[in-house]
């Protein structure tokens, strides 16, 4: 029988508290692989740690009575593992005996362990345990513990135990938007520091706050796509058109952006206009706002030589499925243009056709910057090309079959099945 390597104890014991949920995964794996768990008279730290996590009930069960009397680094963690137990006696044997341990220096330094096992779906006990435990004097370091789903968990938690001046600096100023999420709605639960909110809280706050502020014109430009939909919406409830609004505004990147999300194809020329802006977020507002009111404007084509990759990326999505000459795409596509928009004019020939798709792979192969695209594309077209039923005009297939020059036999051979048995599928 295969016997799986056991877990090194004094590895688990000098790192992050968490992984104490890896060494009970990594014994439970042995023990599927038919290595026999024991508990001799005098264990071994090693052990009795494995005895802890052990299949055998039992076993576990006896292994937590001597881990209550051992002072081991690795004995607290030990024991709240198996509080969370899926054997009832086992859980309950660990809940009585880890009480007495869990003074408040080794309850902060298992803070994120508790974390992670209130997630294990036997009951409420950790939650509560955690609840009971929370002093002010352990609130700071519950509130910052490093792991993420604990940390968001703990700020909701401890929103009864913290002043609003200092609820209001997590909610508008927290570095996690989950968190600011959280603080922030129960902030406005409480009817409390909407305006200030609705300056700086997490998107999804501001859109509640900017409903119970009652002024939704003065957020219709706002740079956050999720306000200013809601700020619309509001306009459009009370029987208003943002449209009128944005036409009258000065320009800035949420009144472009709100003129193309609201506006009709009679506004194409004012997004227009704005192509040439200094500001690339304004240009990449415009491009997006012209594919939504006029799909069909011939300014946006120009924007593929853009300076910045945003706006080329919106320029791409705008002429995907539109007829773009080949040369000029290839062109494009020279050694001495930026990577950006030799990346926008391959996705846009791959998209032509698949045949011209094939070759732009080929093409693109042995390029420094475009090779790992062109690589895992080919795969893909590879694939697909076994059920195309056209075949590829006669010029493009002897580039075709001069692009499989120098590559892999195995691949140049492919390819060639592929053009041959075209001629005859056509």
């Amino acid at each position: 029988m295969f016997d799986a390597e056991m877990p090194d104890l004094a590895a688990f014991a000098a790192g992050d508290v968490r992984r104490w949920v890896d060494f009970e995964r990594a014994v439970r794996r042995a023990c599927r692989y038919g290595r026999k768990g024991r508990l001799s008279r005098r264990p071994t730290r090693q052990e009795l740690a494995e005895a802890s996590c052990d299949d055998d009930g039992y076993l576990r069960e006896a292994a937590v009575e001597r881990l209550a009397a051992r002072t081991d680094p690795e004995a607290l963690p030990l024991l709240l593992l198996r509080c969370v137990d899926w054997v009832e006696p086992v859980r309950n044997l660990a809940r009585t005996l880890v009480l007495s341990k869990l003074d408040e220096p080794a309850f902060r330094a298992v803070l994120p362990l508790i974390g992670v096992l209130r997630r294990r779906q036997v009951d409420d006990w950790m939650t509560t345990l955690f609840r009971q435990a929370l002093t002010p004097r352990l609130l700071d370091a519950a509130l910052s513990v490093a792991d993420r789903e604990t940390r968001r968990w703990v700020h909701g938690e401890a929103l009864d135990l913290l002043p609003r001046e200092r609820l209001l600096d997590i909610a508008t100023r927290d570095g996690d938007f989950v968190v600011r999420a959280i603080v922030g709605t129960a902030l406005l639960d409480r009817g409390e520091c909407v305006d200030e909110l609705l300056a700086a809280g997490a998107p999804k706050v501001r859109m509640r706050a900017l409903t119970m502020a009652g002024r939704a014109e003065e957020y219709l430009a706002d740079p956050t796509s999720a306000v200013r939909s809601m700020a619309q919406a509001l306009v459009l409830k009370a029987g208003g058109d943002p449209a009128v609004r944005y036409r009258a505004m000065p320009v800035s990147f949420g009144m472009v952006a709100g003129l193309g999300e609201t506006g009709t194809a009679e506004d194409a020329r004012l997004l227009e206009d704005r192509l040439t802006d200094d500001r690339p977020r304004i240009r990449r507002a415009a491009v997006r706002g012209l594919r939504r009111i006029a799909p069909d404007s011939t300014a946006v084509a120009p924007l593929l030589t853009d300076s910045s990759p945003a706006v080329t990326r919106q320029v791409v999505e705008s002429l995907r499925g539109k007829f773009i000459e080949v040369a000029a795409l290839r062109e494009l596509l020279a050694a001495d243009r930026p990577v950006h928009t030799r990346r926008a004019a391959a996705t846009l020939l791959r998209d032509r056709d698949t045949w011209q798709r094939l070759h732009t792979d080929l093409t693109l192969l042995a390029d420094a910057d475009l090779g790992a695209d062109a690589e895992q594309d080919l795969r893909a077209c590879h694939q697909h090309l076994a059920h195309v039923w056209t075949k590829p005009p006669a010029r493009l297939r002897a580039e075709l079959e001069a692009a499989c020059a120098g590559l892999d036999p195995a691949l140049t051979r492919g390819i060639r099945f592929l053009l041959d048995s075209a001629r005859y599928r056509a």
